[in-house]
């Protein structure tokens, strides 16, 4: 174990230099996106800002923020733009207990630490971006839905890859959804010419890790 340890860790910091290079490098505009903008796409955008990226925003697609509550007929629903530290405040007085036990507090001080709200995907209506990652198919229709209704009689029209990675709602699986997408956009920065060979890059990503990728390219 003494003689493993050391080549781990080096292994680990080379890999991580590595990341904090590309990510000076990259100017890609890259959005997140989940249902309410708590777990998925925060997860992300955290592990994406602590690897140096700067230009990454999150949100979420449904209709309010819903998060879990004392039980499954009753959630806790937050209008989007509620901040995080109120939401935290408000469940925390609610049942601190309840929500230390299933992660929601944890859960809200990274999301308190990365930006001051939850955002929602169809009203913000200027910023453009390369690249959006969704999380779950529903969100990823919704956001090809958006975009497919937005006014596009613009002649200065640009390009978005839409890329879904299928991970559950889970505080686990937001872990490793956020690390596939990390390391998607790890090999696009390696590639040159990556448009043409995206596809390639997803199915080549499909037989390494079985996650369930779907992808399309629009413009807006």
């Amino acid at each position: 174990m003494s003689t493993q340890s050391p080549t781990l860790t080096t292994n680990n910091n080379n890999n991580n230099n590595n990341i904090n290079s590309i990510a000076n490098q990259c100017n890609k505009r890259i959005a997140m996106v989940c249902a309410s903008n708590q777990n998925r796409s925060l997860e992300a955008h955290h592990l994406f800002v602590k690897n140096g990226f700067k230009n990454i925003r999150s949100f979420g697609t449904s209709a309010h923020c819903k998060l879990p509550g004392p039980s499954i007929h009753q959630p806790n629903i937050f209008p989007f733009g509620t901040p995080y530290q109120e939401i935290y405040t408000s469940l925390k007085n609610q049942d601190q207990e309840l929500y230390i036990r299933n992660g929601l507090l944890n859960m809200l001080e990274r999301n308190i630490s990365v930006k001051l709200a939850p955002e929602k995907w169809q009203e913000e209506q200027q910023s453009k971006f390369e690249i959006v990652y969704t999380f779950d198919q529903r969100v990823y229709d919704a956001v090809i839905e958006d975009l497919l209704q937005r006014d596009v009689s613009s002649t200065l029209l640009q390009p978005v890859h839409i890329i879904n990675l299928q991970v559950k709602d889970t505080h686990e699986e937001a872990v490793g959804g956020a690390q596939h997408a990390l390391e998607i956009t790890t090999i696009i920065e390696k590639t040159q010419n990556w448009e043409e060979k995206l596809d390639q890059i997803l199915e080549d990503f499909y037989k390494q890790t079985s996650r369930q990728l779907l992808h399309t390219l629009m413009f807006y």
